[in-house]
């Protein structure tokens, strides 16, 4: 058989044809030679621009040596630019229980199979079936990219099975639970917080980013949200576009800001020059001038549901209430996802799925005195 002379490709390191019919492309990686095969000189082109483009970005090359954990640690570095520090911890900690499992494993051969017995591994050590859900879900957001990239031909995360993470209602209060909850709450301003909460369905991080500015007739505008950053508090959007939303304000929840702003100016005064205002305009603060801390509100709230000998429950259960209350009331699931800022109708449906029987009775009530022919 004759061979035939290696035919070179310039301008993206090297490209050759082989004797042996296929492509090979060659190009320096960190003082080593790396190659792609292919069977066709555009194939060839094509693998060789995802190495260089992977390789710019700070992943590993596609050379069938990169690890898992060698991986992830890359990919980590390439999305901290991206995403917000509090989802980039989240990520941070679901590639270090990831990399606890199949760490060693080669990139390349990590298969569903390994995905699966990872899963497995992690709900036999005691973690949660959301927690083991979750570490899937950022493997599989981390392989999309490596797919991308031509790292992996398939997202192998994606094929494994999903842990089954049981459904849990949350606690819906009657319209008397929840101002019982309210009238708990010692601290006046905890108090109007909790009213907004209830009659608005707002995040806690969202309340507590809330500008006087963002409240105009009768609605409040929710477009960003308070988080701690590095030590410091920051307002950052909020988290999705359906959570950038406009919500109408009940007479409570009008006098609660009321209540909120004439107490605010009485705190300025009260504190003259030690009044400080790090975020200008916010409309719930501290004695002097700064944002409140959401994790103080949080102990907060459950010390005084334990004092007052209340059932214990999370701040976001106000949320919860609004939703429930809002439903009952007869509003449809739709308005009440749009309020609410889910990104679907569904979400709603299947968040509140346990409520929905109990409604559809009030409504087949309501239509029937409707109907009901006079004697």
């Amino acid at each position: 058989m004759s061979v035939k002379a290696p035919k070179r490709v310039m301008g993206m390191g090297s490209i050759t044809h082989r004797a042996d019919g296929r492509w090979q492309g060659r190009v320096m990686v960190d003082g080593e030679r790396r190659s792609v095969y292919a069977t066709s000189q555009q194939e060839c082109v094509a693998k060789l621009k995802d190495l260089q483009q992977a390789v710019g970005k700070g992943l590993p090359a596609v050379d069938g040596r990169a690890t898992v954990a060698r991986y992830l640690d890359a990919w980590l570095g390439s999305v901290a630019s991206r995403v917000r520090p509090r989802t980039m911890r989240h990520y941070v900690y679901m590639a270090g229980l990831i990399s606890a499992q199949v760490g060693r494993v080669k990139l390349a051969k990590l298969s569903p199979q390994d995905v699966a017995g990872m899963l497995a591994r992690m709900q036999a050590s005691g973690l949660s079936p959301q927690t083991c859900s979750l570490a899937r879900a950022t493997l599989r957001t981390a392989l999309a990219d490596a797919e991308r990239d031509g790292m992996v031909s398939r997202n192998v995360a994606g094929l494994a099975s999903a842990p089954r993470v049981p459904h849990q209602q949350p606690r819906i209060l009657a319209p008397e639970q929840a101002q019982a909850v309210i009238d708990a709450l010692p601290d006046a301003g905890l108090r109007r917080m909790a009213t907004l909460a209830v009659n608005t369905g707002l995040r806690q991080g969202e309340l507590l980013g809330l500008r006087w500015q963002d409240v105009a007739d009768g609605e409040l505008h929710v477009t960003q949200a308070l988080q701690r950053l590095g030590g410091q508090y920051q307002l950052v959007e909020v988290k999705s576009r359906t959570s950038r939303r406009t919500v109408p304000l009940t007479d409570d929840a009008v006098e609660a800001l009321a209540q909120e702003r004439q107490g605010q100016l009485e705190a300025r005064l009260a504190a003259g020059g030690r009044w400080r205002e790090p975020i200008p305009g916010l409309a719930f603060t501290t004695a002097t001038g700064a944002p409140r801390s959401g994790s103080a509100i949080t102990h907060q709230f459950a010390d005084a549901l334990s004092a007052a000998g209340l059932p214990a429950m999370h701040w976001h259960h106000l949320r919860h209430a609004f939703a429930g209350l809002m439903l009952a009331s007869g509003s449809d699931l739709s308005t009440v996802s749009s309020l609410l800022g889910h990104t679907s109708v569904n979400l709603t449906a299947s968040t509140y799925a346990g409520v929905m029987p109990s409604l559809k009775r009030q409504a087949a009530d309501r239509l029937g005195r409707l109907l009901q022919r006079p004697v």
